[in-house]
């Protein structure tokens, strides 16, 4: 009898290691299956990285692919803007014109009438529309004018001047176009022509019929409203709607010592010349010889820009 009690006892003393000895390897075996776990989940993102490194490598050969296309595309444009901008434009003949005003009421800063030599070139029958200069601010991702919204003109206005652009505005547009701002001399005699004219369709000013002035309509309208108000190159909106930059800095001076063949301007100033008045501007504010200047970086609603280049 003892013999079984003391087995029973044994037993009973070994069940009861063995279970203490099982919670005892629960937190072990826990952790074991934490570690597996971690390491599975280890491999699975190693797995990832090595996949995303893959992908992000052959985002970076296709970028690198694109920016070649790009660089490509961009000098292919680039080649082919001078013979596409010559066509557009209105070429000027070399020749000499007379430069300023000769009439008594005429400023100081439009004398003394001096005659002047150009080389040829070539100059837009237009000022640059709205509808151009969105496809520069899209294709650069250059300032809108502040007047625009969401990057884009106010509806219907696409075939008006763009406005409210500063000269550097100006400046940055031409660099990307390929093209230049006219020099204030190469803007008159494209303007009048070189029979001294007053307007840029000859001598008698009419209100609201050939330039958009003295407020007739105020505000500006569209480039090819005038068909009548074109200067003798073709050129439209000389006079009226909008001033428009010109690459010389402003010096009411200037006339007194201008050189005698393609004058460029002041070798510097506080500001650059605009010319051709406004929709806003009187009848001496539209002649062609009428001449102001204003700081680069102004900009108002009042003026924009025409562009030209150097002719082959």
């Amino acid at each position: 009898m003892d013999n079984w009690l003391w087995w029973i006892m044994t037993c009973m003393c070994s069940l009861y290691f063995v279970i203490l000895l099982l919670d005892f390897n629960k937190p072990q075996q826990k952790l074991m299956e934490l570690i597996d776990s971690q390491e599975l989940r280890r491999i699975e993102m190693e797995g990832r990285l090595q996949r995303l490194q893959e992908e992000t490598e052959e985002m970076n050969s296709r970028l690198e692919d694109l920016d070649l296309q790009w660089d490509s595309q961009e000098e292919r444009r680039k080649d082919l803007l001078p013979e596409a901008n010559a066509r557009r434009m209105k070429l000027v003949s070399a020749g000499p014109f007379s430069m300023g005003g000769r009439d008594e009421d005429v400023p100081a800063a439009e004398r003394p009438v001096h005659t002047v030599y150009l080389s040829a070139y070539n100059i837009d029958p237009f000022p640059v529309t709205n509808a151009d200069y969105r496809e520069f601010v899209n294709c650069t991702g250059y300032k809108a004018p502040i007047n625009w919204q969401r990057g884009t003109f106010p509806t219907g206005m696409g075939r008006h001047p763009v406005t409210n652009v500063s000269w550097q505005d100006a400046k940055a547009y031409c660099d990307w176009t390929g093209v230049r701002l006219s020099s204030e001399a190469e803007w008159e005699k494209a303007a009048r022509g070189d029979d001294e004219r007053p307007y840029p369709w000859g001598g008698r000013f009419v209100e609201g019929e050939r330039c958009n002035s003295t407020n007739f309509y105020g505000t500006t309208t569209p480039v090819d409203e005038f068909p009548d108000g074109r200067s003798p190159f073709g050129l439209w909106d000389m006079a009226g709607n909008v001033y428009e930059w010109i690459n010389d800095h402003y010096d009411k001076e200037y006339y007194k010592t201008s050189p005698a063949t393609n004058p460029k301007g002041p070798e510097g100033g506080q500001e650059r010349v605009v010319r051709g008045g406004d929709y806003q501007e009187t009848r001496a504010g539209v002649r062609c010889t009428h001449r102001t200047g204003q700081a680069e970086t102004y900009n108002r609603d009042n003026i924009g820009f025409r562009v030209g280049m150097d002719a082959e």
